[in-house]
């Protein structure tokens, strides 16, 4: 599934093109049968899911690499919530991927 208000055709494979709020896009697509969903490099859609209070895990993956400038994730006025560290790993390069799991109230 890919999110645009731009594109009207998928060149992929098992691609539909959604033009819909994300959130509710998502909330439909937990009542059905099916596995995890991944949003995969998409600051707009996981901006919009952490304010619907949608996202479960999060998957940060840390560079040591400094590019100057960027568009920032957590962006002010996105909810305030707790995550613990469920894994994480380190590469040669010094890359760290750490995985974090929502921390629910009353959990």
């Amino acid at each position: 599934m890919v999110f645009s208000s731009s594109l009207k055709d998928a060149e992929w494979s098992n691609t539909r093109i959604v033009d819909e709020d994300a959130a509710t896009v998502i909330k439909g697509l937990r009542q059905e049968e099916g596995g995890d969903i991944l949003v995969l490099a998409s600051g707009s859609v996981i901006k919009a899911l952490l304010d619907a209070d949608e996202v479960d895990r999060l998957s940060i993956n840390l560079c040591p690499e400094l590019v100057g400038g960027g568009v920032r994730l957590f962006e002010d006025g996105i909810p305030a919530s707790s995550w613990t560290l469920n894994d994480m790993a380190t590469s040669e390069s010094g890359a760290v991927w750490m995985y974090y799991d929502r921390v629910h109230q009353g959990s």
